[in-house]
């Protein structure tokens, strides 16, 4: 921008990401602005269009100190009250404005299936970055059959016959930049697929033990319901939570950074006989 003679804050550095599924948006509780059109349900809650939800956001004070906001998804507890809080700070998705300028030194892993807003949640949390939800704003998505993961049919690539049986989650295991699999799939899809079903068998101590949980750093990824994940970032400077008085029972390294090392680990208590992945 600054060799086309164009000066950095000139430039809005915000942009919106926003799931395909995202069709409509309410709002809850009074509108700021009563000349805006809107349709007002029985429940309370008032059906706005995205041009009015973008222009709220944007007349916020100071919004461009903030590296991601976004707005909760509807259920139906909205229906009964309305939001206790107008601002949270917590994990956006389906709906973000992303400040550029803010997050460019934050990783965004452009591989992965499942999961990639947490992992990028976290560590723009890590690095200090507010992140702001507006709770008096919420959306609807419709639900999309085909595309992203749901297109893969995990299956051999040669069949030897056509009767053969489905593919246990299990047996997905391979190394994510595999170039050759045994399996119609990319190797990534099916690394997080088996991490997905197989964690609480890799890490059976942290099988709903918030004492003990496992130790995931710099990546955050999905294992499951049933093991308790603790994600710390191992940059100089970094935001984590208090590990203190906590033992963990394994520890997850999955595409880190080069600041992990053995000061770094030391850091933390394990417990005897703790996996390492």
């Amino acid at each position: 921008m600054e060799e086309m003679g164009i000066k950095r804050q000139c430039v809005w550095p915000l942009i919106v990401i926003m799931d395909d599924s995202c069709v409509l948006w309410n709002v809850h509780g009074k509108a700021t602005d009563q000349s805006s059109p809107f349709t007002e349900t029985d429940s309370g809650i008032k059906n706005v269009s995205l041009k009015y939800v973008l222009q709220h956001m944007e007349a916020t004070p100071k919004i461009t100190n903030y590296a991601m906001l976004g707005i909760q998804k509807w259920n139906s507890k909205l229906n009964s009250s309305f939001p206790k809080c107008s601002f949270s700070r917590c994990h956006v998705h389906d709906f973000i404005m992303l400040n550029v300028d803010l997050t460019q030194n934050v990783q965004y892993d452009l591989n992965r299936y499942f999961c990639e807003d947490i992992d990028f949640n976290l560590r723009a949390n890590s690095g200090g970055l507010p992140i702001c939800r507006f709770n008096n704003f919420s959306l609807m998505k419709k639900h999309i059959h085909v595309g992203g993961h749901k297109d893969f049919i995990v299956k051999p690539k040669v069949m030897i016959t056509e009767s053969a049986g489905p593919i246990s989650p299990m047996q997905y295991v391979c190394a994510p930049d595999s170039e050759q699999t045994l399996l119609a799939a990319p190797a990534q899809f099916l690394l997080e697929k088996f991490l997905q079903y197989s964690a609480h068998k890799l890490f059976p101590k942290a099988v709903t033990n918030p004492r003990n949980p496992l130790l995931a750093v710099d990546c955050y990824l999905n294992l499951g319901p049933e093991v308790t994940l603790c994600y710390v970032s191992s940059r100089p400077h970094s935001v984590n939570v208090n590990c203190d008085g906590l033992a963990f029972s394994g520890l997850l390294l999955y595409l880190c950074d080069s600041f992990v090392c053995a000061g770094m680990l030391k850091k933390f208590r394990f417990l005897k006989g703790t996996c390492f992945t």
